[in-house]
């Protein structure tokens, strides 16, 4: 079995740095919208939808310089996030049973370095970036790149995220899906399985490896 992951929220515990970069450059515009608020908000939708609907409705603001603002920001507060406790035990577990684990992250390469300096990039076959340019999540198009690049087969591949918006992603390519509800948002009612923390999630894909057999 293959497993594709998702990374900020799910193999590394980066939301607090994202969350407190997003108060600090919005609070400069007057939005008082706790940590929490934007937390619950950026895990229904994302960090890009908050800047986007920002600006919209603050003439004032652009998307393109809340961005800019807030991944300088988000620099300085996300400079050794760690990863989740059961990160190596899960990609190990992937591994020791013939699968390849993938990336699939909107973060730009520093995804690849933090997996780097935590000793787990080598147990990657491969992955996308924002940097290679497809579409934002939920639609499918890295997902399927990963596919026709490594010749994964729909009904052995698993895509696991914290979000509704990893989980449309995986069912629209195909694919089985893992929501780990870490929040507790239940916020993706359709996924294949749905666990707590990701120490859970080699559990849930032996559970998947025995009905997909």
């Amino acid at each position: 079995m293959d497993v594709i992951w998702d990374f900020d929220g799910t193999l590394f515990d980066t939301y607090p740095g994202m969350m407190a970069a997003l108060r600090a450059v919005l609070a400069g515009y007057g939005d008082q919208r706790t940590t929490e608020e934007l937390l619950v908000a950026a895990k229904q939708d994302s960090v890009r939808a908050i800047l986007r609907d920002f600006a919209q409705t603050h003439p004032d603001t652009t998307l393109a310089g809340l961005d800019q603002a807030y991944h300088a920001k988000e620099h300085d507060t996300n400079l050794q996030p760690l990863p989740y406790p059961g990160a190596r035990t899960a990609l190990d577990a992937v591994v020791k049973a013939g699968g390849r684990n993938f990336l699939w992250t909107h973060r730009d390469d520093v995804a690849w370095r933090l997996l780097d300096r935590n000793n787990l990039r080598g147990l990657f076959a491969g992955g996308t970036t924002i940097s290679m340019h497809f579409a934002r999540k939920p639609n499918p198009e890295s997902l399927l790149y990963l596919q026709r690049e490594f010749g994964l087969s729909a009904h052995r591949t698993v895509v696991v995220g914290d979000r509704a918006l990893d989980v449309a992603a995986g069912k629209a390519a195909g694919f089985a899906t893992i929501y780990i509800d870490i929040d507790g948002l239940h916020a993706a009612p359709a996924a294949t399985e749905t666990v707590t923390a990701l120490t859970e999630v080699p559990a849930a894909l032996a559970r998947l490896a025995q009905m997909m057999d």
